[in-house]
């Protein structure tokens, strides 16, 4: 046995369930049980995706800021972005201005949806004083090519005769651009973009076509907006001098990522890297003789860039072992061993209910901790 083993937990939440810190809690009383000794260090995390926010928060002991911001329906709304502890960088999820979940299911219109809301969080934090962004796509109910974003920020929209408002029903007649008035204060930030799509803006395996349909858009919509993205994109190159379609990832978030490369000064990083690096996930792991890490599934898209495998790729690095739980874990052999894992396991003890693994997923989560760590360390 080793003395006083040195644990990494660094799990990502379990939706409808459990927080990545309550997972972590979950997972750290399991292995007290039978390993009393053991240091535990706890790393909440997260892939850019839907928790981010709080994970980023959490880790540079930061704060949320309250805000009023339109709604993709242009209804004003009560949300919050993140900021860090020293007031440097602000954490904003397109989700709690922009989501998908923020419209009935009934008044669901990608056409008439906009972006507005996120650049209206985007101006709030310039308003702190922030220059630093770390920006998190995904859940997005927009498909307007972040001309929302760029509206709240000072831009305009034209036809030939009027102003436009920035959704894509309304930006079928777009015919300019005007950036003249757009936030000069952009100029001086960075924007770190989480984002795992590597879809185009615009034709077949772009915004319209790929995610419309999960937003409500019907098959004649879709190609009402695969137009106004073409369109648009090549308004977005004319002003900004970048090249945007065709690029791949400039499709995420229904093209917010097209307008953030075109006219912010922004990078586009995988979301469970950019959590890691900025967490200088490293550096805490060093010495540790085990990763525990997991989210609510395990399968093929596990491998592309979700948070177990990404934790896996830095354990590796250091040849510390890891190992994933899971709610459901995908039967197939080999996958995961030779990604990297030394085991995944399900966090299910026989067959159960959906509903009563979300219920009871802490005491599930402690209980096969309990086990892991007994095989792993008390021979």
């Amino acid at each position: 046995m080793v003395n006083a083993p040195k644990i990494v937990v660094a799990i990502d939440s379990y939706k409808g369930s459990l927080s990545s810190l309550e997972a972590a809690l979950a997972v750290e009383t399991g292995i007290l049980r039978v390993l009393p000794e053991a240091e535990i260090v706890k790393i909440p995390v997260a892939d850019g995706g839907e928790g981010t926010l709080d994970v980023l928060v959490y880790q540079t002991q930061g704060r949320l800021i309250e805000t009023t911001v339109k709604d993709p329906l242009f209804r004003p709304i009560n949300t919050h972005f993140g900021l860090s502890k020293d007031g440097k960088t602000a954490f904003i999820e397109v989700a709690k201005a922009a989501g998908l979940t923020l419209i009935e299911t009934d008044l669901r219109d990608p056409l008439r949806s906009s972006s507005i809301g996120v650049g209206e969080q985007i101006k709030a934090a310039l308003d702190l004083g922030v220059r630093e962004f770390i920006i998190c796509l995904g859940g997005s109910a927009t498909t307007d090519a972040g001309a929302g974003i760029l509206h709240a920020l000072g831009a305009r929209f034209y036809s030939k005769e009027n102003e436009l408002l920035p959704t894509p029903y309304a930006l079928a007649d777009l015919e300019k651009l005007d950036i003249s008035n757009l936030d000069p204060r952009i100029k001086e930030s960075t924007f770190l973009v989480a984002n795992d799509v590597e879809n185009p803006l615009s034709g077949p395996d772009g915004a319209a076509f790929v995610f419309g349909p999960q937003k409500g858009a019907s098959q004649a919509e879709c190609e009402f907006i695969d137009n106004f993205l073409t369109k648009i994109g090549k308004i977005y190159e004319v002003n900004s001098g970048k090249k945007i379609l065709d690029v791949k990832q400039t499709g995420a978030a229904g093209g917010i990522s097209a307008s953030l490369l075109a006219f912010f000064n922004a990078q586009l990083v995988k979301g469970i890297d950019l959590v890691l690096d900025f967490i200088d996930f490293e550096s805490q792991i060093q010495g540790a003789d085990l990763i525990i890490t997991g989210e609510g599934s395990l399968d093929k898209q596990s491998l592309k860039g979700k948070t177990p495998f990404g934790i896996c790729k830095r354990g590796n690095k250091y040849n510390i072992p890891v190992v994933a739980f899971a709610g459901n874990v995908a039967v197939l052999p080999k996958l995961f061993i030779d990604a990297g894992f030394k085991a995944v396991f399900s966090i299910a003890p026989g067959p159960i209910s959906l509903d009563f693994s979300l219920k009871n997923a802490e005491t599930l989560l402690a209980f096969l901790a309990e086990n892991t760590v007994n095989l792993f360390f008390n021979n």
